[in-house]
């Protein structure tokens, strides 16, 4: 995708679009950044309808780790009937996970033929799946520019955040086991589900589970925040959205962004659990996404595959949570056939 200086000045996502400046860059020099003005690398697929319709958007949670094969493509097919400004998506896109360029580069383009299904905007948060090694944080930079970045639409303001700055690899003694069990569920997909509990339960991917949960957020990244959120000092409503749900861990970084954000209305939304749940915490939604093709990591009612549908109202957001296996077309069927 190419996109002009000229068509990213006259309104791409309401002509507010916001890169981190040559004083804010997450991962860039200003060269870097006059280069996303004009080679189309965004961390979103294709400039959004701007019309007057009230701010409505479309939230997935994981694909990955894992993917069950067919639910994350069937559901760009049911979410696009929802007809969204674009789709908010928490990260965990691929499976990442690989040194080989070539296997990320094929990862990514099996991702975004599916993608294209959705016919509006996909906007990538940075999972620990999409960056964990220096193969696919050169992808990403590549295809999707910086791993944290703002923008705002129809007058709300959306803060994306990374939880991998600096990334996490993995040890190098899980990247063989945890593979094979990726081709186990493309060839078998009911038996790797069936095996899956007790390969997470081995020590040496339980120790890398454990690894991965850190939270990384730079003070770089915090004061970038900081910054961002001066420039805009009376958005109608600030989304936050990051990979791993840092409010969890007590992460002291992310808690100094929670600073920033008191007596400004807002709503924080994750991923990577794979485990849905909302909580309210200082009288503002915490949404933790559950999966849209990831493999369950534990029983219970918050394991679902679903989205979650967002409507702007002049009270706040509108949410409503919907199942992958309840969005069915007129024949009566979802097209769902491994989802949860």
């Amino acid at each position: 995708m190419k996109i002009t200086r000229t068509e990213f000045l006259n309104g791409l996502f309401a002509s507010a679009v916001v890169l981190p400046s040559a004083a804010q860059a997450a991962e860039t020099d200003s060269n870097d950044v006059a280069r996303q003005l004009t080679d189309g690398t965004f961390p979103w697929t294709m400039k959004p309808d701007l019309s007057n319709r009230p701010l409505g958007f479309t939230i997935i949670g994981d694909n990955t780790a894992f993917a069950r094969p067919g639910v994350f493509d069937r559901a760009m097919v049911q979410v696009s009937w929802l007809r969204p400004d674009f789709v908010m998506s928490v990260g965990d896109v691929i499976e990442g996970y690989h040194e080989d360029q070539a296997v990320i580069d094929q990862q990514w383009n099996e991702a975004e033929r599916s993608i294209a299904k959705l016919g509006c905007p996909f906007v990538c948060c940075c999972g620990n799946h999409d960056v964990n090694n220096e193969a696919t944080a050169r992808a990403w930079r590549d295809r999707r520019g910086p791993t944290y970045f703002s923008f705002t639409h129809k007058k709300a303001l959306f803060l994306v955040l990374s939880t991998e700055d600096p990334f996490i690899r993995i040890p190098q003694n899980v990247i063989a086991p945890y593979f094979a069990m990726v081709d186990v569920m493309n060839k078998d997909p009911e038996k790797a589900m069936k095996d899956m509990d007790g390969f997470i339960a081995l020590p040496e991917i339980a120790a890398a589970k454990d690894s991965g949960n850190q939270v990384n957020i730079s003070d770089r990244q915090v004061a970038w925040v900081e910054a961002t959120l001066a420039q805009h000092p009376n958005p109608q409503w600030i989304f936050v959205v990051l990979h791993k749900p840092a409010w969890k861990s007590a992460d002291k970084q992310f808690a100094r962004i929670q600073g920033m954000l008191a007596g400004r209305n807002h709503t924080v939304i994750a991923g990577h659990t794979h485990y849905f749940s909302h909580e309210v915490i200082d009288g503002h939604d915490y949404i933790n996404m559950a999966t849209c093709g990831g493999i369950r990591q534990r029983p219970g009612p918050g394991n679902i595959d679903h989205v979650i549908n967002v409507t702007m109202t002049e009270r706040g957001p509108l949410y409503v949570n919907l199942r992958l296996n309840g969005l069915l077309d007129l024949d009566g069927t979802s097209g769902q056939t491994l989802a949860y």
